[in-house]
């Protein structure tokens, strides 16, 4: 048996160009006017947080960040003792 996943929407207010809310209001139906944006922000998101794993994954293999890294990894303990 499936289970169903109903996804709960909260009220969000922003400003749109008046040509993309013109287009919206001309292909897209009011009532499906919500799921769309949705939709169209969770691709653009899933863009950015795979542009984000990358940065990540880029800095971890950079010899220079891996060095600085290590000659910070030495200052960690540095005023430990005055707390």
């Amino acid at each position: 048996m499936r289970q169903q996943h109903q996804t709960t929407y909260k009220n969000q207010t922003f400003s749109l160009p008046e040509e993309i809310t013109r287009d919206l209001h001309s292909f897209i139906k009011r009532r499906e006017m919500s799921r769309f944006v949705a939709n169209a922000i969770r691709k653009e998101l899933e863009v950015k947080k795979q542009e984000l794993r990358d940065a990540y994954a880029a800095a971890n293999n950079d010899l220079g960040q891996i060095e600085a890294t290590e000659d910070w990894q030495g200052t960690l303990a540095d005023g430990a003792d005055d707390w």
